[in-house]
């Protein structure tokens, strides 16, 4: 399973429009939530003919505005997006067994750890059999950021559980060694 951390900007519902459209090759079909912070009375553009893109994205983005309104600096790129991909050979995974892999990656990721109730907002899309998408607003109910510093390897981590708990593919975990990429200050000196 590869969950790979996108830092999508400032536009929810820019990211919403992608999520629930055909997509570059009209390859997203049936488009829905599977999983969110809080999924009673939660719009659903993809499954309800009354909900749409922009309501759904007021909502993710209630947090970022409240902050913004009582802080005198507006928070930007507030979007984070994280694609989690099941191998091809996996087997098929319900929409319930995807809301709990999405679930489990936020919390590890330090968007929505257990048992916060001011946690972040983020919902979870599935629009086709192999992999979902998860969006999160990164400003907390509290007004306050989480703290994403090295979230991309507790999420790894947190992949290579889910593959065993649900008899996926065993990807081996990352040792960190290879070599790094020069920074942009190097790139320049160079």
């Amino acid at each position: 399973m590869i969950a790979a951390i996108k830092p999508a900007g400032s536009n929810t519902r820019g990211l919403l429009a992608y999520l629930y459209g055909p997509g570059r090759h009209d390859e997203h079909l049936d488009p829905h939530l599977v999983a969110a912070f809080a999924m009673l009375g939660m719009p659903d553009p993809g499954r309800d003919e009354h909900a749409t893109l922009t309501e759904l994205g007021h909502h993710l983005d209630e947090p970022v505005r409240l902050r913004n309104s009582e802080f005198g600096k507006p928070v930007t790129d507030h979007v984070w997006h994280c694609p989690v991909r099941a191998a091809p050979e996996d087997r098929y995974l319900s929409d319930t067994e995807w809301g709990e892999i999405a679930q489990r990656i936020v919390q590890a990721a330090g968007i929505a750890p257990e048992g916060d109730d001011l946690a972040c907002r983020w919902i979870a899309v599935r629009h086709a059999d192999d992999h979902i998408h998860i969006l999160a607003t990164t400003v907390r109910e509290d007004g306050r950021r989480p703290k994403l510093h090295d979230s991309g390897i507790r999420v790894g981590d947190t992949c290579r559980h889910i593959e065993k708990d649900y008899g996926l593919r065993q990807l081996k975990k990352g040792d960190r060694t290879a070599a790094r990429r020069p920074t942009q200050a190097e790139m320049h000196k160079a």
